[in-house]
C-alpha cells in the first residue's frame, strides 16, 4: 500500500497533514507583505535619518515646526534643545508619522525614541524623513532650507573637545573695532588672514598645506581671547576649542574637526607636552614620558599639527602668558607662522578705548603719561562701574 492510500484511508492522519500543510504555508507568506513593503520602500523611495545627539536632527525640527506652523500636527512635543540646557522651550513634532509637502513633493516624517538607550541623562531619538523618488537631489535643498532658519549672521558657533567635538553655544560677534591693541600689530594679523584666504588655490598648486598658525602672547588681561572673537566674527569662522590637558588627545581631535575653522588653545604652556624640552627638569621629563604612554608626547602634537590628520583651511590660534615656556619646534615657521605680543595699553590704545565708548570726549591725549602695567581688562572694568572718561584718565595716569 502506498502511502497515498494510508492517507486517503486514514482520515485524522489526512487532516493532520492539511493542517499541517496549512500552518507551513502560512509561516512561508506571514512576511511577505512586510518583504513587499520593504521591497517597494528600498526600490522606490529614499529616506534621509537624524539622530538626536546631533545638532542638525534639532535644527530639522525646529525647522519643520517653523515652516509648517500652520499646520495642525496632532502629536507634538516640548523640549529645550540638544543637551536641555536651552532657556527657551521648543516645541516640534512628536512621535508618531507626520506628513508635509516640500516643494510639491510629499514628505513622510516618523519620529521615534529608543526604548533602551545607552545614555540616563537624555532620550535617543531618530527622525526619518522619506519621500518617494531615488533622486536625492530634494534633500539637498531640504538641508540647505534647515541651515539658513538657524543661520544666524550676528553669531559665531563654539565646539569644545571632550572626547569628541561637542557644540556648545553660539555667541555674539565682536566688532574688530572695540578689541584694542597696537594698529601695526592689529594690521599684521587682520592682513596675514586676508593673504590665507585669498591664497587658498595658490596652497593647492604648490602642496602646500592649507593652514595658518598664530600665536598670541603677553600679560594676563591683555585682550588676547576678545581678539580670537573678533577674528573668527570677521571671518565668520566656527571656533573649536581644545584644553591644553587634551593636547595628548590633538591627533585624535584633528581627525574629527571641520574644514575652514579656528582652532584654539588658550594658555598653551600650561600643559607640560609643550614646554622647551632645554629647560624640562626630571619631573617635567616623567611627565612627557607618561604623557606619551598615555596619548601623545611633544612630538606627537608636532606631528598632528602637521600631518595627514590637520583639516584644510583651519586656523590655529594659542594663546600664551609665557612664551620662554614653549618649545622652540612647537612654534617655529610653517606651524606657527605669526607670532603677535599683545601686552600693557599704550597711549594709542587707550585713545581708540576713549573716543570709542566716548566719543565726544575732550581729553587731550598728547599730555597724558600712562601708569605701567594697565591692562584693556582694567579699563573694561571701569566702564563696568560706571566711570566717565575723565574718571577713568584719573585712575590710569601717572599724575
Amino acid at each position: 500500500m502506498d502511502i497515498q492510500e494510508i492517507i486517503k484511508n486514514n482520515q485524522i492522519l489526512a487532516t493532520g497533514i492539511g493542517l499541517g500543510g496549512a500552518g507551513v504555508f502560512t509561516y512561508l507568506i506571514k512576511d511577505i507583505p512586510k518583504r513587499l513593503w520593504m521591497l517597494i520602500k528600498r526600490e522606490l523611495t529614499t529616506e534621509l535619518t537624524l539622530t538626536s545627539a546631533n545638532l542638525s536632527f534639532h535644527q530639522t525640527l525646529k525647522y519643520i515646526q517653523n515652516k509648517y506652523k500652520d499646520k495642525n500636527f496632532r502629536k507634538l512635543k516640548l523640549s529645550n534643545g540638544q543637551w536641555g540646557h536651552t532657556k527657551k522651550t521648543i516645541l516640534s513634532v512628536g512621535y508618531g508619522m507626520h506628513k508635509i509637502k516640500y516643494k510639491n513633493k510629499n514628505l513622510l516624517i516618523i519620529l521615534t525614541k529608543d526604548p533602551n538607550p545607552t545614555s540616563s541623562h537624555n532620550d535617543k531619538e531618530t527622525l526619518t524623513i522619506s519621500c518617494v523618488g531615488r533622486n536625492r537631489k530634494i534633500y539637498d535643498e531640504f538641508v540647505k532650507d534647515v541651515n539658513k532658519i538657524d543661520e544666524d549672521f550676528t553669531k559665531i558657533k563654539i565646539y569644545k573637545y571632550d572626547e569628541c567635538w561637542t557644540y556648545i553655544r553660539d555667541i555674539h560677534k565682536r566688532n574688530i573695532a572695540s578689541v584694542f591693541l597696537n594698529k601695526q600689530n592689529k594690521n599684521k594679523i587682520f592682513q596675514a588672514i586676508d593673504n590665507f584666504i585669498k591664497k587658498e588655490d595658490w596652497y593647492l598648486k604648490n602642496g602646500i598645506p592649507y593652514q595658518l598658525g598664530i600665536l598670541l602672547y603677553g600679560s594676563p588681561g591683555t585682550g588676547k581671547t576678545l581678539l580670537i572673537k573678533a577674528i573668527a566674527s570677521e571671518i565668520n569662522y566656527p571656533i573649536y576649542y581644545i584644553s591644553p590637558s587634551n593636547l595628548s588627545k590633538l591627533e585624535s581631535a584633528l581627525s574629527l574637526i571641520a574644514d575652514k575653522c579656528i582652532i584654539v588653545v588658550e594658555d598653551i604652556d600650561s600643559s607640560f607636552i609643550t614646554h622647551s624640552r632645554a629647560n624640562k627638569d626630571q619631573s617635567d621629563l616623567d611627565d612627557n614620558i607618561l604623557g606619551g604612554l598615555s596619548g601623545l608626547g611633544l612630538s606627537g602634537v608636532l606631528n598632528a599639527l602637521d600631518g595627514l590628520f590637520s583639516s584644510h583651511g583651519r586656523i590655529l590660534i594659542t594663546t600664551t602668558n609665557h612664551i620662554e615656556k614653549l618649545d622652540a619646534a612647537l612654534i617655529r615657521p610653517g606651524r606657527i607662522d605669526l607670532q603677535i605680543e599683545i601686552n600693557y595699553i599704550d597711549i594709542e590704545i587707550f585713545q581708540d578705548f576713549i573716543l570709542y565708548y566716548f566719543p565726544t570726549s575732550n581729553i587731550d591725549f598728547k599730555l597724558i603719561k600712562i601708569k605701567d602695567n594697565i591692562t584693556v581688562a582694567m579699563l573694561q572694568n571701569m566702564l563696568l562701574e560706571e566711570y566717565n572718561d575723565l574718571q577713568i584718565l584719573n585712575k590710569i595716569q601717572v599724575l
